[in-house]
């Protein structure tokens, strides 16, 4: 962060991870972050509800049909979508990312990271703890103003044993103190109080997959916390996946790019 009165953000994607599946998990974490701020559990995601895709509307608020990523195989953009890590590279800010499946790389245009660190880890079931730690160092060594944290294993566990099994449940755990990693190292280095948090998944999942139109395919968790978030309790309203870069942007203060389809969720600010 560039001065002691800025705000950071965190954006911190449980892969897979379904609202019911938070509220049947032990999540003393992101229970806490609720407390703390606002949240709906009833979020929309895309179609087609796959990782790439859902994430590519994430960052560069968009639907699919604005930027063409339906599979998990990235495709160049016919007329590229500016995204929310473009947009804060462009004003100066500094960027990170933190993950554990290497698809994501194409999310960020080359030269817009500062900071990338990927770690092939999906099959240990502690793996995005080390992700967590990861992410912990660099926050409190070079507080970047955009950072974003991966945490892939709850969908891995979900495509084995099924959405909603006792496994997915308890790996949901695994997430959530993960999460408690990254909220003890900012309380203890005193930033926990610059830094806009925002957890989220990208889609959810049914049986053992994913990417349809179903409710349990479509329905997200999307929860913020921090400085500038009322505690407002649940949302009231639509939250869609592609309002997560526009609401990035606005506490970063960094100009809404035209061809953005979101909007920041106000009402939590």
């Amino acid at each position: 962060m560039q001065n002691s009165s800025s705000y950071g953000t965190i954006l911190i994607v449980i892969d897979g991870c379904r609202p019911d599946g938070i509220q049947e998990a032990d999540t003393p974490n992101i229970d806490t972050l609720i407390a703390r701020g606002a949240y709906t559990f009833n979020a929309q995601s895309v179609v087609p509800s796959s990782t790439l895709p859902c994430h590519t509307s994430m960052f560069r608020g968009v639907t699919p049909s604005r930027h063409g990523i339906t599979t998990n195989t990235w495709v160049p953009m016919v007329r590229p979508v500016p995204s929310i890590v473009e947009a804060a590279h462009a004003m100066k800010k500094k960027t990170a990312f933190i993950y554990n499946w290497e698809q994501l790389r194409d999310l960020a245009a080359p030269g817009s990271l500062d900071f990338s660190y990927f770690r092939e880890n999906l099959d240990d079931s502690e793996g995005d703890l080390l992700i967590a730690q990861i992410a912990s160092e660099h926050l409190t060594a070079e507080q970047p103003d955009f950072c974003f944290v991966y945490l892939g294993v709850v969908d891995i566990v979900g495509h084995r044993h099924a959405w909603m099994s006792e496994e997915y449940i308890e790996q949901i755990g695994i997430a959530d103190q993960a999460i408690g990693i990254l909220l003890e190292t900012l309380d203890k280095a005193s930033l926990l109080d610059h830094y806009f948090i925002l957890v989220q998944s990208d889609h959810g999942g049914h049986g053992k997959s994913h990417g349809t139109d179903l409710p349990e395919d479509l329905t997200i968790p999307w929860i913020a916390a921090g400085p500038k978030i009322k505690q407002t309790g649940e949302i009231k309203g639509p939250v869609r996946i592609y309002d997560t870069a526009p609401t990035l942007a606005h506490v970063l203060d960094l100009p809404m790019s035209e061809d953005w389809e979101g909007q920041p969720i106000m009402q939590i600010f």
